[in-house]
Parts: structure tokens; sequence; C-alpha cells
């Protein structure tokens, strides 16, 4: 049958002071994950699945090599539950997950995050995985362009990860022909971040070795950068029946080889395949300061194969305690230990967390039989909160902006007046205030202009509001000009009186010619002369 001929390296790069991408590569299965969530997190959940799923690298699964990656993947994100349940400061961690399980003519492949996988067919390299990235969203919408998502201020935003992140892991699963000749490459973003697809292309097409090939995409994305932690799993799908001089144990590296002791966090004895076990390879970067002890983890047995659940059918699931037996060890005390025959065994555990760890399908019914409410994440509603608070103050910040950049024309006690905001209010909250009140007499303008007051000039601006007020201005200054010239001209058309004449036809004192006299001619009066 088909199988790989594999090589795996992993490098810190030029920035990153912590290592939190794991890989393996195995003779039946490769594997890549890129953790995150800070110093002490991304690299203990990467760790954690990568010592959670080695056991799956044995050849013929008998068809069912799909549905065992899958279930060992959501196994790995129990384990990383209750590693944050036993150490809260790990809570948020995360990693992404690209895994390729063969059998028979077959590849199995499981997906989620950002890592990615490569095949080389016939000289061509494809990308068959898709990316759970916000940018990718964007481009798949069309809103971006995929040149555009590689400068994309939001490209490490990963929408789908395993972990804790509250949520169930939403895997890609797919099957692919296992075709001899091929080659597969699995990566972290710290590879195709920092080198073009081209020289990768380049590199896995001309060089033939598994190895030296890791080793060249390895230096291409340091060349390139090497601003994050970079690793490369390759597997080279063989002829059937061939007999080829291939290791029996896989490669482990990353941190799931510098920190061996994460693989004990949230369940250590349900590893399946010990540090010693693997063949690692590594570059000066992740070399450990001091060798490790071939007893730092012990093999187990496959909690997926049938002799492991005490019967030879292979379709029977791991059995689930009944509630009566999970009653009966809640009866005991929280910290009673269960009982380790074997020195090097991992730590002991409560018979409470013992009998948890065996349901892993189903927490919070577990934890509803225990009479405990489902485990809940305070945090995160604090967080949601939080971001709604900055949402609205943001929000009203702007809006604050916008309203202080609007100004108004109106009238205020019966002069033109200028108003910065808007001639609103929200509820007693005025939009606006009193910036200029001017000279102009709302009386001098024409009713039109008034009813216009009346409603609110609006200007863009303090300089629009001003020309504004010009423009009424010189509607006040003609119509006050033209009112008093009427009143000029009214005063200046009315004629002087004509005298009345008097009874003795006289008037002013000057005697009227006109009138014949009552007396003769030259005769004069005198009553001296005449009296006798």
């Amino acid at each position: 049958m088909p199988t790989f001929r594999f090589a795996a390296r992993s490098d810190t790069g030029q920035v990153r002071k912590n290592n939190q991408d794991s890989g393996y590569a195995g003779a039946h299965f490769l594997l890549i994950a890129d953790g995150m969530g800070g110093h002490a997190g991304g690299d203990v959940a990467s760790a954690i699945t990568v010592s959670r799923l080695t056991f799956l690298d044995e050849p013929d699964r008998d068809g069912r090599q799909l549905d065992d990656l899958k279930r060992a993947i959501l196994d790995a994100n129990d384990q990383i539950g209750r590693a944050v349940t036993e150490q809260a400061e790990l809570a948020g961690m995360g990693t992404t997950v690209t895994a390729l399980l063969q059998s028979g003519d077959q590849l199995a492949l499981a997906h989620i995050g950002d890592s990615r996988a490569y095949t080389l067919h016939k000289g061509e390299l494809t990308q068959i995985t898709h990316d759970h990235t916000f940018v990718q969203m964007l481009v798949d919408e069309g809103r971006i362009t995929p040149e555009e998502a590689d400068t994309h201020p939001q490209r490490s935003v990963v929408m789908r990860v395993l972990g804790d992140v509250g949520s169930a892991p939403e895997l890609d699963l797919s099957f692919h022909e296992a075709v001899p000749g091929d080659r597969w490459m699995l990566c972290s973003d710290g590879l195709t971040g920092f080198a073009s697809l081209d020289d990768i292309h380049e590199a896995l097409a001309t060089i033939e070795d598994p190895g030296d090939a890791c080793e060249r995409l390895i230096e291409l994305a340091l060349a390139g950068g090497g601003g994050d932690n970079v690793t490369v799993v390759v597997g080279d799908v063989l002829e059937p029946d061939a007999d080829h001089d291939l290791d029996d144990f896989g490669e482990a590296v990353g941190s799931v080889r510098i920190n061996p002791s994460y693989a004990l966090l949230g369940g250590a004895d349900q590893t399946n395949v010990s540090t010693s076990q693997m063949d690692v390879v590594f570059d000066e970067v992740d070399t450990p300061t001091a060798p490790l002890d071939d007893n730092d983890t012990q093999p187990l047995p496959d909690p997926l194969a049938p002799e492991a659940a005490g019967t030879s059918d292979s379709d029977t699931a791991i059995p689930r305690p009944d509630a009566a037996s999970r009653h009966d060890a809640a009866g005991q005390e929280d910290n009673a230990e269960v009982p380790v025959d074997d020195e090097n065994a991992a730590p002991p555990r409560t018979a409470r967390s013992a009998v948890r760890e065996d349901d892993r399908w189903d927490e919070d019914a577990d934890l509803a039989d225990w009479g405990e409410e489902p485990r809940r994440r305070p945090w995160v509603p604090i967080i949601v909160s939080v971001i709604v608070v900055l949402a609205l103050a943001v929000a009203g910040l702007f809006g604050w902006r916008y309203v202080q950049s609007q100004y108004y024309v109106a009238a205020s006690q019966g002069s033109v007046a200028v108003y910065q905001g808007l001639p609103q209010s929200l509820g007693p909250i005025s939009l606006s205030s009193l910036s200029e009140t001017t000279e102009v007499q709302v009386t001098d303008l024409s009713t039109f202009s008034q009813q216009r007051l009346e409603a609110t000039i609006p200007a863009d601006s303090q300089e629009a509001a001003l020309a504004v007020v010009d423009t009424l201005r010189i509607e006040a200054t003609r119509n006050a000009a033209s009112t008093a010239g009427e009143s000029a001209d009214q005063n200046g058309a009315d004629p002087a009186p004509s005298p009345s004449p008097s009874q003795d036809g006289v008037s002013g004192g000057v005697a009227d010619e006109s009138t014949p006299s009552d007396s003769p001619a030259g005769a004069s009066i005198s009553r001296g002369e005449g009296s006798g």
C-alpha cells in the first residue's frame, strides 16, 4: 500500500520569543498545528493537539480513517478545554489543525484554521485547504481581491480554530486519492506569509529529499523576514509494496518536542505516543538546552482501538459510564486520589476528574449528572459588553464631531444670528449653540426671507453661514433705503394753501381795487367841519 517518505522542520523565526507551532510527520500521518493565545497558551494548545493525534500514525484503518481523525481532533479539543479548567491563565488558547491520514489508497484530510495543505501533482502546485480567516471571507464575498488580502490589516484574524473559543470546532473533512509520486506539504502561515508561492513551488519541485525541501522552505521564510514561527511537513506518496528504507518512528517538531510536559495538561494519561518514540529533527533554534529523558511520557493504548474498550468489535464505541457510577464517584471526596502503580505515569487525578475524562463527548451532560451547571465563561459577556460600549462611544464621538461641523442661520430676539450644530434636540439636550448675533434686523427683510429664517437656513461651515448673513444684510439695507426714499417723495409733493377773501374785499390789509367805492370821487368826510 502507499506510504509516505516524510520530514518535518520548525523554526521560531526572527521575531517571536517562543515557538507556538507543533508538527508531526510519519509513514502514514502528517500533521501541523499553529497555536495562538499568548506566551503561555498557543504553544500549549498545539503541543496537546499533536501529542493527542500521533497515535493515528499506523497502517490500514479499514476505511475508518476520516471518522478516526475527526474523533481524535475533537478529543484533543476536549483536552485543551480541561487544561484551561486546570489552569485559568490558559483561557482563550487555541490552535489550527491540518492533518492528513493515509489508509490504503486513500488520504483523509481534516482542516481548521489558516494552516495549509498543498499537493504537488505532475509538477503543478495546488492549495487543497481553504483558509478560515476574515480576509478569505472577504475574498469569497468578492469584497477584496486575493492581492488585497495579502496586505489587509486584518489578515491575521482567524475565524475558526480548535480550543477554548466558546464554540464547537467546525472541521473541513475530505477524502483524496493517494497517488504515488505526489508530494504533500503542510505548513503554518509563517511560511506562506513570508515566502512567495513561486519560490515554494520551485523548492518542492526541484529538491528530491523531503528533509532538504523542508530546510529550504524554512530558509525562504527566514529570508522573507521570519516574522512568525514557521513549520513545514512534507510527505511523498510512495509506490505500494515497494522496498523502502524508512524509519519506524515519526518526527515531531516545535512546541510538542521542546515542551513535552505540555501534553500532560488536561489529561496526560490519554497521550498515545511518547516523545521518546519519535525521531525528532530540530534546527538550532528548536533544540532543547537539556536532553530529554526517555521517561518523560509513556506509550498508552489507542483509545479508539477495540482492545482498549475490552471488545473485539471494531464498531463498538468507547463505553460511557452510567449515571450510577458517576454519582458513586461523586460521593467520594473531591481530592481523593486514584491509585497509581507506575511511578512514571501521569500525576494522580481526583476520582471526579477521572470519570469526567472518560466521558469526553458530552461534557454538559456529565456536569448535569453531577448536579452542576455546565461550564460557563463569564468573560465572554463582559468582553461583548465592553465591545458594545466602545462601539457606542466611538459612534457618539464621530456623531458629535459631525454635529459641531454644521452651522445654520436663524432669528434670535429679532436679529439675524448664526448657530453652530443642528436645529434639533435629543430629549433635553440641544444639538446647537448660538455662535454669533448680527445687527441685521428681521423686520428689515422680506416676508420670504423671514419665513426662511423661521425654518432655519442650513450651512456646511461657519464661512457659508456668514455668507448667508451677508446676503441678508444686503437685502435688509436695500429694503431700508427703499422705505426711506418713498417717505421723502411724499413730503415734497404737497401745494401751499390758497388765501380765502374776507367780507369787505380786503385780504391781509390790502384793499381790493376792483371793488367800487360808495363815496363820490374827491369828497372827504370831516366831522368837525360838517357839524353845525
